[in-house]
C-alpha cells in the first residue's frame, strides 16, 4: 500500500484542477469516481484527493483541507440530476436508483426529498434498476444520459433545489490531504493546485472543446457548464459546508 497516490476524479468539472497538475515523480495520480475515492481514502490508500464533502465530514479525524479548494455551485449544477417518471413531490413510496458513483449527492437527495419536501421513498437502491421510478446520476454520466433520455420525463437539478431551500452554494467536494503527511507535501500540493487552476480557468473553452466529442454535448454548452463552478471557496461556500454538515448530523445520515 502506498500513501503517495493522489486521486483524480475523471469528470469534466474536475478537470480545471487536474489538467497539467505538476506533482513530481514520487506521486501517482489514480482515477477514482467520488464514492470510490471516499472508500480508498478511508482504507488509507490515498495521500490526497478531491474528497466528496460527505466523505470529508466522515474522515475529518484523518484528513484536513488543502487551502480553500473544492467544487461548488450556486444555482444549477446541470450534472447532479434526478430523472423521474413523476414530479419530485409525487415520489412518496417510489423506488429510486442511485448511481454507484456518488456519496455526497446521495445524501443531498435524501435531504431534499425528506427534509425539504417531506417525501419518503420506499427505497434507495444502488446501481441501475430499469424499473425504478427515478434515477440519480452525477458528473459526466449525468451529462451523457441527459442527452438521450427518453425514459424519464421529469428532471430535477438537486443543486438548484438546495439553492432554493438554503440560499447557499451547494458544495460537492473539497481538496483534502492526510493529516500525517509532511508539511512540505501539504504545501507542495497546495501550490500545484493553485498553479494548475490558475492556468485552466483561463482555458475553459479548450477544456470544453476537448471534452465535447466524448460527452456528446456541444462545446459551447460545456463551456457554460464549466464556467458556473466555484473552485476557490469564499465565505458563502464555507457557510454551505456548515449548513450541509448541520442537516446531515440532525438527520443522522452519516
Amino acid at each position: 500500500m502506498t500513501t503517495t497516490r493522489i486521486a483524480r476524479v475523471p469528470y469534466l468539472n474536475s478537470a480545471p484542477f487536474y489538467r497539467g497538475l505538476a506533482l513530481g515523480e514520487r506521486y501517482e495520480l489514480t482515477d477514482c469516481v467520488p464514492r470510490a475515492l471516499g472508500e480508498r481514502a478511508a482504507e488509507g490508500s490515498l495521500l490526497a484527493g478531491l474528497l466528496p464533502l460527505a466523505d470529508y465530514l466522515r474522515l475529518e479525524g484523518t484528513f484536513e483541507r488543502v487551502g480553500r479548494f473544492g467544487i461548488a455551485v450556486r444555482w444549477r449544477a446541470r450534472s447532479v440530476l434526478l430523472f423521474s417518471r413523476k414530479p419530485l413531490r409525487q415520489l412518496e413510496g417510489a423506488v429510486i436508483a442511485v448511481t454507484e458513483e456518488t456519496s455526497t449527492t446521495a445524501l443531498l437527495l435524501r435531504l431534499v426529498l425528506e427534509q425539504r419536501h417531506h417525501v419518503v421513498p420506499a427505497a434507495y437502491e444502488r446501481g441501475q434498476h430499469p424499473d425504478a421510478d427515478a434515477l440519480l446520476l452525477i458528473g459526466d454520466e449525468a451529462l451523457r444520459f441527459r442527452q438521450g433520455n427518453t425514459q424519464y420525463p421529469f428532471e430535477t437539478d438537486l443543486a438548484f433545489e438546495w439553492w432554493l431551500w438554503q440560499h447557499l452554494p451547494c458544495v460537492f467536494a473539497v481538496w483534502a490531504i492526510r493529516k500525517d503527511a509532511g508539511a512540505d507535501e501539504k504545501k507542495q500540493l497546495e501550490l500545484a493546485l493553485a498553479k494548475s487552476l490558475g492556468v485552466n480557468l483561463r482555458q475553459l473553452e479548450r477544456l470544453a472543446h476537448d471534452a465535447s466529442p466524448g460527452l456528446g454535448v456541444p462545446a459551447e454548452d460545456l463551456h457554460a457548464y464549466l464556467s458556473q463552478f466555484a473552485y476557490r471557496f469564499g465565505q458563502p461556500e464555507e457557510d454551505g459546508i456548515a449548513q450541509f454538515r448541520k442537516l446531515v448530523d440532525e438527520s443522522h445520515l452519516l
